[in-house]
């Protein structure tokens, strides 16, 4: 009876989406099971976040065979230069882009429905993830590369202040809280949803030009951009709490994948939303004519 308190405790706390219905069968350990702990979820969370690393170096690594040593001929390759970017790519790079790009978007919904596979899942998820970082780091110009460094630092420091807002408890995460992240996750996801369904519809061409006018307005845009970044911050208080209620609930070792990699998906989601308001911010087209 203790042990099925204990699992409903433990299911209403958890928030973030990747890891909230494999939650749904979580129980408490037996006896003598090993349990989760702090070290084991921190270990397993930068195991994700270097395994995300190696995606990086893998594309340096695949973009010089390809790219730089390919002996591709101007015909075989494709050049982009808009704003801060300055991009030259072949089709093997392309297709690898596109590859990484659907592991991003398929994976989550993988393990979501599937909890076994999560160690797997989250390591080809990760390096999927590094790779298209790796990507938009070598794209940008010269004078430009350093954002994505400053990303990773402003990344490392949001992380560090939310955990230390968590840990003094100067913010509390309860039910009302989980509830407006939740409402503000969805009513971004929902607005992006309606505005593809409002370009599918014959006449709706010029609302959906003005809406876009307006979100494309540099001050907007950077306004927008901030908005999703306090959210995965908010995110990221959810997820700490869902690692306390790991171990502190006792749940089974296992559960340490689970929590751990939604840890590292909240984070890397930050440094891409990071990434993209510095863009922003230092694109030659937000800079005043």
């Amino acid at each position: 009876m203790e042990a099925a308190v204990s699992e409903k405790k433990s299911v209403s706390r958890m928030v973030n989406p990747v890891i909230k219905k494999m939650a749904k069968r979580a129980d408490a350990a037996a006896e003598g099971e090993r349990t989760a702990s702090y070290g084991g979820i921190g270990f397993k969370t930068v195991f994700f976040l270097l395994t995300t690393v190696a995606g990086i170096v893998l594309y340096f690594m695949l973009h010089q065979m390809w790219v730089v040593n390919g002996g591709f001929s101007p015909e075989e390759t494709w050049t982009f230069t808009e704003n801060i970017f300055n991009v030259t790519t072949t089709p093997y790079e392309m297709i690898a882009l596109i590859v990484a790009a659907v592991c991003t978007l398929g994976l989550p919904l993988l393990a979501w429905a599937i909890r076994p596979i999560i160690p797997v899942v989250g390591i080809l998820y990760t390096v999927s993830q590094g790779y298209l970082i790796g990507f938009l780091t070598g794209a940008l110009e010269q004078d430009y590369k350093w954002l994505a460094v400053l990303a990773m630092v402003l990344t490392v420091a949001l992380v560090s202040v939310m955990l230390f807002l968590y840990a003094k408890r100067i913010v509390k995460v309860n039910k009302r809280f989980k509830q407006i992240i939740t409402t503000l996750f969805l009513t971004a996801i929902f607005g992006g949803v309606i505005m593809f369904v409002l370009q599918m519809i014959p006449g709706m061409k010029n609302i959906v030009q003005g809406i876009q006018g307006v979100t494309q307005n540099p001050i907007v845009s950077v306004g927008i951009s901030i908005v999703f970044i306090v959210i995965a911050a908010l995110f990221l208080l959810a997820d700490f709490d869902t690692i306390e209620s790991c171990v502190e609930e006792r749940m089974p070792k296992k559960y340490e994948w689970m929590a751990a990699w939604g840890l590292a998906y909240t984070i890397i989601y930050l440094y891409f939303k990071i990434l993209n308001l510095l863009i922003q911010i230092f694109s030659k087209d937000s800079s005043p004519t």
